[in-house]
């Protein structure tokens, strides 16, 4: 007879996309990924999943308690049909979202001195309420809904370790939005983003930029449904799988078009730093 601890281990390696198919539930693959078809921020990879409009994730059991409002017990129960010895677990709880500092030193720092960008510009986006530093120094980019509420937060470390969280997605990400957007252009983080803007600033004067906090392709499906009148370009980086994202994007969207830094940067950053070293060279 299995002991407890074999029985939880059971449950969180169960996978959870055959699980689901199982149960019935409607899943679109989306790249190595599945999708629920009416949660559009619901993604299922094996035995994890990752729901980024309510910053959940976890595995299997957290799963069923987070979506089906079970108790741990009845997770394992469900997923290993074995009866488990009553013990008792906490509710699962999604992360807390950061706490803002006092200031934002370590964001200017970082933004203006290592990544390039114009003081004028981070300035702005921290008076507007779009950046702010949290207590462990680091980068949030606000992320709002179409209304301008924000929702969440694009976060990027400021260490020598870069790292970058999404705190949600469910088709929105960090965006600025010039005049009556006409050209929505799609970028993998915020930092690419108002790389380009910092760019292209002055030919920029109609357009809704939008971070997809990595290729998350349910934004631009998203957008794609509000705006089908919009030209939609994708701004990601020359890497390969930027390239596998642009061909997968393509096959579905045939009307996309295609903007990238020149073929000997990888990203709209480096392009932005690359040409800032040759103008002082």
């Amino acid at each position: 007879m299995m002991t407890n601890q074999e029985l939880i281990r059971q449950a969180r390696q169960t996978n959870l996309v055959a699980y689901l198919i199982d149960k019935g539930e409607s899943l679109k693959r989306v790249g190595k990924n599945f999708m629920f078809e009416e949660h559009d921020s619901l993604y299922i990879k094996d035995n994890m999943f990752t729901w980024y409009s309510r910053n959940a994730k976890g595995n299997s059991i957290d799963f069923l308690m987070y979506y089906y409002n079970m108790t741990f017990q009845q997770a394992v129960e469900e997923l290993t049909s074995k009866p488990l010895d009553n013990i008792q677990i906490p509710s699962y709880k999604p992360p807390e979202p950061p706490t803002r500092a006092e200031n934002e030193k370590r964001v200017l720092g970082y933004l203006c001195k290592r990544r390039g960008l114009k003081n004028s510009i981070v300035f702005s986006l921290i008076k507007q309420g779009k950046l702010y530093q949290d207590t462990n120094g680091n980068c949030n980019f606000v992320i709002c809904d179409w209304n301008e509420q924000p929702i969440g937060e694009e976060t990027v470390g400021t260490g020598d370790t870069r790292y970058k969280l999404i705190s949600t997605h469910s088709g929105f990400g960090f965006h600025i939005i010039h005049g009556n957007p006409s050209d929505i252009l799609y970028f993998e983080s915020a930092i690419d983003l108002l790389s380009c803007y910092q760019m292209y600033q002055d030919r920029l004067t109609h357009h809704l930029l939008v971070s997809m906090g990595g290729l998350n392709s349910s934004i631009i499906h998203e957008l794609h449904k509000l705006k089908p009148n919009s030209k939609h370009w994708l701004c990601v980086d020359n890497d390969l799988a930027g390239t596998n994202f642009i061909t997968t994007m393509k096959q579905e969207m045939e009307e996309l078009h295609i903007f990238q830094p020149p073929k000997n940067y990888k990203d709209w950053n480096e392009y932005l730093c690359g040409v800032a070293e040759k103008e002082k060279g």
